[in-house]
């Protein structure tokens, strides 16, 4: 498995191709720029590639389908996340005016504020009994239910 991408000698600057062994994490080649007709022919000769790991650029693309035409064609996780994170931006960005602004409102006393906003039930009793110490399949019935098999049940 190789990754195809782009290097920078210097900041700002794209140079060209780096290509990587995905499994060694170590540099395999360095092409001299990102033209799809350089990565062919450095692909064409190594044919016992099966997995060409790269971007969505299009050079790349068609430079790994001409030059590894057995490969599949994948994209890596940084690349993934780079480009979910453009998307969820752009889409944030159009819709910026859907969103408002909350109006300010009296803070409550904090005790009432965790009461209210707890989705769990109080003065219950599961919300009062000490933790089982015994397997879940020995619990008994809660206070006020009936014990043992449903209707209509064959336990």
């Amino acid at each position: 498995m190789v990754d195809v991408d782009e290097y920078a000698q210097r900041k700002g600057r794209v140079d060209g191709t780096v290509l990587v062994d995905v499994e060694t994490r170590r540099p395999v080649g360095l092409l001299p720029d990102r033209e799809a007709d350089t990565l062919a022919v450095w692909l064409a000769e190594r044919p016992g590639i099966e997995i060409v790991c790269r971007d969505r650029a299009p050079f790349f693309a068609e430079g790994a389908t001409r030059g590894a035409p057995q490969a599949l064609q994948v994209a890596d996780r940084w690349h993934l996340w780079h480009n979910l994170g453009e998307a969820a931006e752009k889409c944030v960005y159009r819709h910026r005016g859907c969103l408002r602004p909350t109006s300010a409102q009296p803070e409550e006393p904090q005790e009432e504020a965790e009461a209210a906003a707890s989705p769990w039930p109080t003065g219950h009793w599961f919300a009062e009994a000490p933790a089982p110490s015994t397997p879940p399949s020995t619990f008994s019935s809660p206070p006020g239910t009936a014990s043992g098999p449903s209707p209509g049940s064959s336990g």
